[in-house]
């Protein structure tokens, strides 16, 4: 994974957008990485795991309230 500093993605945003189409980019601040350039595919890819655990988990307690009005 690429990494960059927060002053020279500002400096040079364009290099590290198309980078991040190939592959996320870690954006350090003070050596520590607070942040991440991905591209809009992988984002909406993420997102789709993100809806499907959360629905998965909302099955999960809707099936526990149910048998806890059973019992």
């Amino acid at each position: 994974m690429a990494r960059v500093t927060a002053t020279a993605l500002q400096k040079q945003f364009g290099k590290w957008a198309d980078h991040a189409m190939r592959e996320p980019v870690a954006i350090e601040k003070h050596g520590r990485e607070v942040l991440y350039l991905i591209s809009a595919e992988e984002f909406r890819r993420l997102d789709i795991f993100g809806e499907m655990a959360s629905r998965a988990e909302n099955l999960k307690r809707k099936k526990k309230a149910r048998s806890a009005t059973r019992d």
